[in-house]
Formats: structure tokens, C-alpha cells, sequence
């Protein structure tokens, strides 16, 4: 299985993958044009990937319009031809924008669910989404949280039945659809999660915040991010993030992407914030070339025009309470919160899931993870063309 581009496997994060399965990212009771006044609701900014346009296209815009954002940096992307360099980090964080880790070299780190039962034997399982294929040889594990098996990936496509993997060997057990999934090993998960944000802050800057690539969320790298940072940026929802129970490891976005939504839905995104009284996540990424500084100017100034304070996630979560450092934290009122979302706290799934508007979490996740790996799958040859 050929890889797909750079610059075009990066655009399916939450908002992405909610937009090709067609089922919207913004909240359910905004009205275009009803902004409100005096809200006490605030935004962040996220610029996802960490290319060069973070630096030359979208700083000089938030530096002009004299608001922050966060720059979500994937390690392998800094200091190469491309990307940020260790020095561009630096000065966005002198300037006032945090700095959160996006993986070490962004691959899928949540959880892909089986959308077909796989029997003893199988040496092919069906999936909810492409973003192991094309690792051929990399380690993964199957489970379903009680049981767990090892083996490597082969490669993998599209096919009348869905998204496949290959394994490089049979897995000598059954699994059931949907509550069974694949994932890579957990040294190298930890390896993205965790050590991306120690290579981060050793180019010198302060690391607090997570955000998953492509919004895949569920399993181990939950625990890691509860553990090592104070905010999972991208954990799930619509962007919305109600104040009451904020819960910093569970927070979700909406994208502001040229591709992804018109300019009345981030209008319509922001009016729903501002209503709420909420803390609004917003995500970009500026190396795509439909979100171009005047996209980005549009976004500033509909969030300022709702009379809405841009901020870091950082700042957000102080001013609500919250304690930043390695995991942990407060629940808002200055007690400490044990509370794990997601997760029965050894670090396999729970039951229960808190959000069904990204790939994995139910029925309309799973739609969403199909949806997306189908447009990265159609859209391989033109990506390849594109890198």
C-alpha cells in the first residue's frame, strides 16, 4: 500500500473526520448573526502539525490582530525543511502562544475498532479506519481489554467489505466487531505520547497540553495523557466545552479548516460558545491551502466580534482553577479530581464512552472513521502527486 502525502494525511483530525462522514461539527443550537454580547465565554486556538506556514502565514496574523494560539508540534516535523524550527517555537511561546505536543511522528495512537468479527486464524482484520497500513512491519497489539495478542502489520487497502489490515501472521484467536481493536505496542505509544513531549521541552519551551492525530483517542494513550500532561486537547466533542464539569483531559474542537466548514459554521460555532458561556476549542492547520491567512483573520475577528477572549489552553484552564504540571490537576473548584473518562484505569477501554462524535465511539464514530479512512483511500494518488 503506497503512503499517502504529507501535507494531505494531516487534514483528517476530529473536525475532518466528522465533515466527510457528513455529520457536522458545530453545535446543535446556534443561529447565524445571534451573537452575544459580554459572554464570559473564552476561545482557543489550536494550528496543528507544526509546518512552516504556522510561522510565515498564521503567527503574523495573530501577532496583527494581537491575539494567542497554541502551535500543536509533532517532533519529527520541527527543524526540517518544511517545518517550524526549534528557534520559530520558541519565539511563538515568547510571544505568548503555548506549545503542545502532537506525537513524536504523528501516527494514530488511539484505538482502531474491528467493524468485522475476526476468527482464529484470520490473517486480515477489518477496521475503522487506514492509519496502520501503510507501517508495514510495525508491531501492533489486538485485544479486546481482557484479552490481548501480538503480531505486525503486512499492509492493508479498501475492499466491497471495508477498510482491511494485513497481518503478518494468523492471530490464533477471535475477536468481535466493535469491541475489539488493534493498536501499536505500548513502548511505542509511550514512545509518541510521552517522549514527544520531553523532545519538545528540550528545544526549550513548556509542553502541558496533548492533541491526538486524527482525533483517535481511546485506550492507552488516554492514561499516558492523564499521567504526563494537564490538557488532552482533542479527547472528543463538538468544541463546545461547557464549564460545568470541565473535565481538562476530555475537551473537544471544532475545525476552522477551508476544506471542513463554510464561514457561517465557524460563525454559527462561535455563537454557540459566546451563548454557552463556554470554553471553545478551534483547530487548524495552515499548511492547507484552502486555510489561508484571510480564513484565519475571519476566524479571529468572528470570535471578537462575540466579544469572546482568545487565550491560550494553558491560561483557560488557570483562570477556571487548574493547575497545569503533569497530569492531574483540579476539578475546577480547587479539589483534587481522580476521575478517569474513558477508561477503566488500567488502561484498556471501559464500557462506557463520553462522546460519540469521533471515530470510535459508537455508532456515529465509527461512521466517521470509515468515512475518513474511505477519503484518504480515494484520494491516495492525488495526495501521493500533492507530497
Amino acid at each position: 500500500m503506497t503512503g499517502f502525502g504529507r501535507r494531505d494525511v494531516c487534514r483528517v483530525g476530529a473536525a475532518g473526520a466528522l465533515a466527510v462522514a457528513g455529520l457536522g461539527t458545530t453545535g446543535t443550537g446556534a443561529v447565524v448573526g445571534s451573537a452575544e454580547q459580554n459572554t464570559n465565554g473564552r476561545v482557543v486556538f489550536v494550528y496543528d502539525d507544526s509546518w512552516r506556514e504556522d510561522w510565515t502565514d498564521t503567527f503574523p496574523v495573530h501577532q496583527d490582530e494581537g491575539v494567542p494560539a497554541c502551535s500543536a508540534a509533532v517532533v519529527d516535523h520541527v527543524d526540517t525543511s518544511w517545518g517550524l524550527l526549534p528557534e520559530h517555537l520558541r519565539e511563538m511561546e515568547d510571544a505568548g502562544w503555548e506549545i503542545m505536543a502532537h506525537t513524536t511522528s504523528h501516527v494514530a495512537v488511539g484505538n482502531l475498532y474491528l467493524t468485522a468479527p475476526a476468527a482464529a486464524g484470520d490473517e486480515r482484520l477489518y477496521l475503522d479506519g487506514s492509519f496502520l497500513a501503510e507501517y508495514e512491519g510495525e508491531e501492533i497489539v489486538i485485544s479486546d481489554g481482557d484479552r490481548t495478542v501480538e503480531n505486525a502489520v503486512a499492509g492493508g487497502d479498501r475492499d466491497d467489505t471495508g477498510i482491511y489490515l494485513d497481518l503478518a501472521e494468523p492471530i490464533g484467536e477471535s475477536f468481535d466487531a466493535e469491541t475489539a481493536y488493534v493498536r501499536f505496542t505500548e513502548d511505542r505509544i509511550r514512545d509518541e505520547v510521552v517522549s514527544s513531549k520531553e523532545a519538545l521541552e528540550e528545544l526549550g519551551v513548556e509542553v502541558d497540553g496533548f492533541v491526538s492525530p486524527y482525533g483517535r483517542s481511546d485506550g492507552l494513550v488516554e492514561d499516558l495523557v492523564r499521567d504526563h500532561y494537564a490538557a488532552f486537547a482533542n479527547r472528543g466533542g463538538n468544541g463546545v466545552n461547557a464549564l460545568e464539569g470541565l473535565d481538562p483531559h476530555a475537551l473537544g474542537r471544532s475545525s476552522i479548516d477551508g476544506h471542513a466548514v463554510t464561514e457561517a459554521e465557524i460563525e454559527a460555532f462561535f455563537d454557540d460558545v459566546a451563548a454557552n458561556d463556554a470554553l471553545g476549542i478551534a483547530v487548524g492547520h495552515s499548511q492547507f491551502d484552502e486555510t489561508t491567512p484571510e480564513r484565519i483573520r475571519f476566524a479571529i475577528r468572528a470570535a471578537k466580534e462575540r466579544d469572546l477572549e482568545i487565550v491560550t489552553l494553558r491560561t483557560a484552564l488557570a483562570d477556571l482553577g487548574f493547575r497545569a504540571g503533569n497530569g492531574g490537576g483540579t476539578d475546577g473548584t480547587g479539589e483534587e479530581s481522580n476521575e478517569s473518562n474513558g477508561t477503566d484505569g488500567t488502561g484498556e477501554e471501559s464500557d462506557e464512552s463520553d462522546d460519540d462524535s469521533l471515530p470510535g465511539f459508537g455508532i456515529a464514530g465509527t461512521l466517521a472513521g470509515l468515512g475518513t479512512a474511505g477519503y484518504l483511500l480515494s484520494n491516495r494518488r492525488r495526495d501521493d502527486e500533492r507530497s
